[in-house]
């Protein structure tokens, strides 16, 4: 079993982007892209480690299913999304190095849990 999903239907996104949603990482690619394809074991890497912490990770393949990227306003591949409660927070674009990625996971850890600059200086 894979530690992250492979979307391809509106209602699978609608219930990661609900806003009673968890944190979530979209890894937007295609099957022509290189750096896609480079960066998709670094990708299953990363959503291994991160594996029961909460978090899900979900590869949507935008040239199998465009309808699914058109509301992120995709406009290259790879991008990655990095989402809560029905929110975009930040987006990358470009393949990511796994400890990049796990770095802006945990980024998106503290934010669904309330941390951030405050709770790191006086936490």
């Amino acid at each position: 079993m894979s530690a992250y999903r492979d979307l391809t239907t509106v209602e699978e996104v609608e219930d990661l982007m609900a806003e009673d949603a968890g944190p979530v990482v979209f890894d937007f690619w295609s099957s022509t892209c290189g750096p896609c394809r480079a960066m998709a074991p670094h990708f299953a890497q990363v959503a291994a480690d991160f594996e029961g912490s909460g978090v899900v990770f979900a590869k949507i393949q935008t040239d199998r299913h465009p309808e699914l990227a058109a509301p992120f306003h995709i406009r290259a591949v790879p991008t990655l999304v990095f989402a809560h409660r029905g929110e975009v927070l930040d987006a990358v674009v470009g393949a990511m190095p796994a400890p990049a990625l796990a770095r802006k996971v945990r980024w998106l850890l503290d934010k669904a849990e309330g941390k951030g600059f405050w709770a790191r200086l006086f936490g």
